[in-house]
């Protein structure tokens, strides 16, 4: 029962009364403001930004699926515009982790049944230009990815 009325709990009248009228609130959120504020204020930064980093994890995972589901259906997650040497925000934004843009390099190659990445210019001319972007974010050339299809199905 005690829980239920502590908002009751009688501050400074002149200090209630004021934030009453200044913000609008109700002595109960009032209160729940004044508890928030103390939590924010005493809790541990790095839980905070732990939080925020989970938080963020949870997205780009969701990310990946929703890319890696997009480039198996043949389509690239945003389009590389024609003009992309004017759109800076046209290449990072089509950038994407190295692990997930060699399983795609992979699957397409499967995909394809083509040796070397070269020949998929000629199946998907957006999806190639999708990964041009990738290979020069990542500081690769094709035959580095035609030696990784080599080493993958050698094995």
């Amino acid at each position: 029962m005690a829980e239920k009325i502590d908002f009751h709990i009688k501050a400074d009248k002149s200090k209630t009364v004021k934030a009453r009228e200044l913000s609008g609130l109700t002595n109960r959120e009032i209160f729940e403001l004044g508890c928030k504020a103390a939590i924010e204020q005493h809790q541990n930064v790095l839980d905070t930004e732990i939080l925020e980093l989970n938080e963020a994890m949870d997205k780009v995972n969701e990310l990946t699926a929703s890319v890696r589901s997009r480039l198996r259906d043949m389509e690239v997650p945003t389009k590389p515009s024609d003009d992309s040497d004017s759109d800076s925000e046209d290449m990072i934004r089509n950038h994407i982790p190295l692990e997930l843009f060699k399983e795609m390099v992979l699957y397409y190659m499967d995909t394809f049944g083509i040796t070397d990445i070269q020949e998929l210019s000629s199946k998907n001319k957006e999806v190639f230009r999708f990964f041009l972007i990738n290979l020069a974010y990542h500081d690769m050339n094709m035959d580095d990815v035609n030696k990784l299809y080599e080493d993958m199905n050698s094995e």
